[in-house]
């Protein structure tokens, strides 16, 4: 029987070392070891996703290997981890043949599959570091390739170092380039926050926003408007009005990290551009939900023969409801906005990084206080 301990931190690490429990045991079989089973604990634990590349991370892993007789020991995280300012994907301790994985570094894409293939080329190298030693680069190549074959624009690189405040030696995979590496951080670290959570809790803002410009499409004012306007003009009003309510989220529910607080500008950065793209694609979805609610309602309530007699034009086709929905969807967002001051803050603060990170702190304060 072999047995691996998975460490994982609360929310999307935790849901997909769930997810992918049963299969993974049945795959490392396959893989590494068809005489033995797996047997596959997890642990559910706020330290793993509080910081980076802690000496406190790697003593609270190793009182985790030896308490519950684990053979492998993988952590994952939903924190991005640097080494020479490009981004990780996994660390391993080659020391005592603990690994530590970061979630957000796998990108936007899909991450079971990918995720479960990175722990069993992981477990075959710490496998192979018990067995020969850290001197295996020959030995690994294949783990390599099959990594590899999962980052298609930013292939990964490994680098062998001895880490001071741990006292100990690792074998980091990482993006080949800063660039390539943080930007597929950002996404994957948007993925985590999950921009459909954060729509949901804003379904209230779209019953208040859709009322308001139902109520307003059935007046002329609204008709003659959106008819008149050029589309350069219909544009403008809807990133206006999207990034107004973007930024008045922001501020009304203290969404924005402030670099004197963050234990460093790098990751405060990285946190405030994964709350700007996750409420970015959240409004965005909500601006087309609008928008099709209030296509739906016009064609459904204006007839075009009326609506051409009263604003005087010769006839009414599909392109004057398809503005009408534009405008009226642009212009009731301002509504929506007001509307998002009063949503309940601490739903839309738990979907970005900064304020969960906050919590851990203190989970993690709390604890060393009660020791």
């Amino acid at each position: 029987m072999a047995r691996l301990g998975i460490i994982a931190a609360p929310g999307t690490a935790r849901n997909i070392a769930s997810k992918i429990k049963d299969e993974l045991a049945d795959n490392l079989k396959e893989r590494l070891s068809e005489n033995d089973d797996w047997e596959i604990d997890i642990i559910v634990d706020p330290l793993t996703g509080e910081t980076e590349f802690s000496k406190k991370i790697y003593a609270r892993t190793e009182e985790y290997l030896q308490e519950n007789e684990w053979d492998y020991l993988i952590s994952i995280t939903d924190l991005p981890l640097f080494y020479n300012d490009k981004p990780v994907v996994i660390d391993i301790d080659t020391s005592d043949g603990i690994a530590m994985m970061s979630i957000p570094a796998f990108g936007w894409r899909p991450l079971k599959k990918r995720v479960q293939t990175a722990i069993i080329n992981t477990v075959s190298i710490i496998k192979k570091i018990i067995d020969n030693g850290d001197d295996i680069e020959a030995e690994i190549q294949e783990e390599i390739h099959s990594l590899n074959n999962m980052f298609t624009f930013s292939k990964l690189q490994y680098a062998k170092d001895f880490f001071e405040e741990s006292e100990t030696k690792h074998l980091l995979f990482h993006m080949n380039t800063k660039t390539g590496g943080t930007f597929r951080l950002v996404t994957g670290m948007t993925f985590a926050n999950n921009p459909y959570n954060m729509m949901q809790s804003l379904s209230g803002v779209t019953a208040i926003a859709f009322a308001t410009g139902a109520f307003g499409i059935i007046f002329s004012t609204m008709w003659n408007l959106s008819y008149l306007f050029p589309t350069w003009r219909l544009a403008a009003i809807s990133v206006l009005s999207i990034f107004g309510m973007l930024l008045w989220i922001i501020v009304s529910h203290d969404l924005w990290e402030n670099f004197k607080e963050g234990q460093s500008r790098r990751m405060t950065s990285l946190y405030n551009s994964t709350t700007l793209l996750t409420l970015f694609i959240s409004l965005l979805f909500y601006y087309l939900l609008l928008y099709l609610l209030f296509l739906t309602a016009g064609a459904t309530l204006l007839p075009p023969d009326f609506i051409a007699t009263t604003i005087e034009v010769e006839n009414i086709g599909v392109r004057f409801y398809l503005e009408l929905a534009w405008f009226a969807a642009s212009l009731t967002t301002v509504a929506g906005a007001i509307g998002a001051g009063f949503q309940d803050k601490e739903t839309i603060q738990e979907s970005t990084y900064g304020y969960r990170q906050r919590l851990r702190y203190q989970e993690s304060r709390e604890e060393d206080s009660e020791e």
